[in-house]
């Protein structure tokens, strides 16, 4: 009985009352509104934000759902040629055919299980003067969390003709180009970088901050150094830095998520590297929700509840009005003043000691019993 009524208080109970933290939210306009996370909620939410809910000034729920991504451009498989090796590096090409679309990315085939390597693009229209575009780090390594990736970065170009060049790996067995039809521009994240030897530390500030790239440069004037990156202990991601002559930005495509991330440089006997600079970014993570809601918004979070539904997160993008959406000023996080966790645990879980006086004196009853009945005659 006492179980079955705590279940029902907990049905009954607005769940903004099991959620920790709540901040205001106010609107610009009467359309929908562009929520953008920031530390303090990705710190005290679940990934994906399945315990975020946000209601309007009559206490009734707003629905909300993530920004629709903006749709990827055709992907195109393309054939490749001159494909081979040339010394210690894995070469190939690929001819996007003329008036073609720009692309900004290639993503290649590559068979090797493990590998660390850097990778470098060059693009030319006549296959005699080729100019170099972009190098990305590519990876797959083991782990409790294994991570691969094989995109490389390039500013859009309508070269026609793409040359791929990867050092440590067997070979480049294919390759896609796309893309973005509105690419998602990456932000800085806010970072404290502090360098000891070989060991570089990034502080995020808050724990669960998502990273979607790194970039890494150094005043040294020249080196070649390979390179792991840590979170929470695992390797996330690898590759070299590189710099020959002028001054370049390593590109670290990754996917981690926390405070922490630290990047191990083996230097040999060569000293550390001087004046590292890391720059942190991730694409942004931004919520739509639903507008013509009576203002203020409160928005809550913290707690372990079941992810909300609503037909919001179904509607197609066109019915959306994202051309109406602007962002809303998300107030200071503060603790929720009507937080509290409804015990919802059976009675016997609840209550053990009890359980157990239950029992030691249903034990007393049935030896009592026993004496009882070998007493009669």
């Amino acid at each position: 009985m006492i179980a079955l009524l705590a279940a029902l208080i907990a049905a009954v109970a607005p769940v903004q009352q099991q959620l920790a933290f709540e901040r205001q939210l106010q609107p610009q306009t009467r359309g929908p509104v562009l929520l953008e996370p920031d530390g303090p909620m990705f710190a005290h939410t679940r990934v994906g934000f399945p315990d975020l809910r946000i209601v309007d000034a009559h206490g009734d729920q707003v629905p909300w759902r993530q920004l629709p991504v903006p749709p990827a451009a055709e992907v195109r498989d393309l054939p490749l040629f001159d494909a081979g090796r040339r010394g210690r590096l894995a070469v190939a090409r690929l001819d996007l055919g003329s008036g073609h679309a720009p692309v900004d990315r290639v993503t290649l085939q590559v068979p090797d299980r493990q590998f660390v390597s850097s990778a470098t693009v060059y693009g030319s229209d006549d296959r005699r003067t080729w100019t170099r575009l972009s190098t990305t780090e590519i990876y797959a390594v083991s782990g409790a969390a294994p991570a691969r990736s094989t995109t490389l970065l390039l500013p859009p170009t309508t070269f026609r003709f793409l040359e791929v060049r990867a050092a440590h790996i067997s070979r480049i067995a294919g390759a896609t180009v796309a893309r973005m039809a509105r690419p998602v521009p990456l932000r800085v994240l806010p970072a404290l970088v502090t360098a000891a030897g070989s060991v570089i530390v990034v502080d995020l500030r808050y724990p669960n901050i998502p990273v979607d790239e790194l970039r890494i440069s150094s005043s040294t004037p020249r080196y070649d150094r390979p390179f792991a990156v840590e979170s929470h202990g695992e390797e996330v991601a690898a590759g070299e830095l590189v710099r020959i002559d002028a001054r370049r930005e390593t590109i670290v495509p990754l996917a981690a998520r926390g405070r922490i991330l630290r990047l191990r440089v083996v230097n040999g006997d060569d000293p550390p590297l001087r004046g590292i600079r890391v720059e942190v970014l991730a694409r942004p993570r931004t919520l739509l929700v639903e507008g013509g809601h009576i203002r203020p918004l409160t928005v809550f979070y913290g707690g372990a509840v079941p992810a909300s539904s609503h037909d919001y997160a179904r509607l197609p993008r066109s019915a959306l009005r994202l051309e109406l959406a602007r962002p809303g000023a998300l107030g200071a996080e503060r603790l929720n003043p009507d937080y509290s966790v409804v015990d919802t645990r059976s009675f016997v879980a609840h209550h053990p000691s009890l359980v157990t006086l239950a029992l030691v004196l249903a034990a007393a009853a049935v030896i009592g019993a026993a004496a009882l009945a070998l007493r009669r005659p």
